[in-house]
Protein backbone atom coordinates (compact mmCIF):
# COMPACT_ATOMS: atom_id res chain seq x y z
CA UNK A 1 0.00 0.00 0.00
CA UNK A 2 1.44 3.60 -0.69
CA UNK A 3 1.16 5.82 1.54
CA UNK A 4 1.40 9.88 1.82
CA UNK A 5 2.79 12.65 4.19
CA UNK A 6 0.43 14.61 5.79
CA UNK A 7 0.47 17.68 8.54
CA UNK A 8 -2.57 18.18 9.90
CA UNK A 9 -3.18 20.01 13.15
CA UNK A 10 -5.41 18.42 15.78
CA UNK A 11 -6.90 19.80 19.18
CA UNK A 12 -5.02 19.39 22.32
CA UNK A 13 -7.25 16.93 23.57
CA UNK A 14 -6.65 14.47 20.61
CA UNK A 15 -3.36 15.29 20.26
CA UNK A 16 -2.73 13.98 23.90
CA UNK A 17 -4.72 10.98 23.05
CA UNK A 18 -2.68 10.54 20.06
CA UNK A 19 0.79 11.11 21.79
CA UNK A 20 -0.11 7.67 23.89
CA UNK A 21 -0.54 5.30 20.82
CA UNK A 22 2.50 3.73 19.83
CA UNK A 23 1.66 3.42 15.80
CA UNK A 24 0.28 6.85 15.58
CA UNK A 25 -0.37 6.61 11.70
CA UNK A 26 -1.95 3.29 11.85
CA UNK A 27 -4.47 4.60 14.43
CA UNK A 28 -5.30 7.46 12.90
CA UNK A 29 -6.14 5.53 9.15
CA UNK A 30 -8.37 2.89 11.29
CA UNK A 31 -10.34 6.14 13.09
CA UNK A 32 -10.75 7.85 9.27
CA UNK A 33 -11.95 4.44 7.95
CA UNK A 34 -14.30 4.10 10.62
CA UNK A 35 -15.40 7.35 10.35
CA UNK A 36 -16.17 7.42 6.52
CA UNK A 37 -17.90 4.27 7.00
CA UNK A 38 -20.38 5.49 9.91
CA UNK A 39 -20.71 8.79 7.82
CA UNK A 40 -21.76 6.31 5.16
CA UNK A 41 -24.16 4.33 7.16
CA UNK A 42 -25.77 7.82 8.21
CA UNK A 43 -26.12 8.66 4.75
CA UNK A 44 -27.93 5.60 3.65
CA UNK A 45 -30.30 5.42 6.65
CA UNK A 46 -31.09 9.34 5.77
CA UNK A 47 -32.05 8.63 2.32
CA UNK A 48 -34.03 5.43 3.63
CA UNK A 49 -35.62 7.83 5.85
CA UNK A 50 -37.32 10.01 3.04
CA UNK A 51 -38.12 7.22 0.83
CA UNK A 52 -40.04 5.24 3.97
CA UNK A 53 -43.58 7.50 3.18
CA UNK A 54 -43.89 5.82 -0.37
CA UNK A 55 -43.07 2.58 0.90
CA UNK A 56 -46.23 2.64 3.83
CA UNK A 57 -48.28 4.63 0.63
CA UNK A 58 -47.23 3.36 -2.50
CA UNK A 59 -49.61 -0.06 -3.32
CA UNK A 60 -46.83 -1.38 -6.00
CA UNK A 61 -43.98 -0.41 -2.94
CA UNK A 62 -45.98 -2.56 -0.41
CA UNK A 63 -45.98 -5.45 -2.39
CA UNK A 64 -42.52 -5.27 -2.92
CA UNK A 65 -42.08 -4.77 0.33
CA UNK A 66 -44.17 -8.15 1.64
CA UNK A 67 -42.52 -9.67 -1.22
CA UNK A 68 -38.98 -9.13 0.04
CA UNK A 69 -39.13 -9.81 3.62
CA UNK A 70 -40.37 -13.70 2.50
CA UNK A 71 -38.09 -16.74 2.24
CA UNK A 72 -37.78 -17.61 -0.79
CA UNK A 73 -34.26 -19.40 -0.43
CA UNK A 74 -34.84 -23.23 -0.58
Amino acid sequence: MTTQRLNVTLPDDVSKLLKTKKNKSEYLAEAVREKAINDRKKEVMEKAMKIKPYYETDDDLKTLNSLDSQDFVD
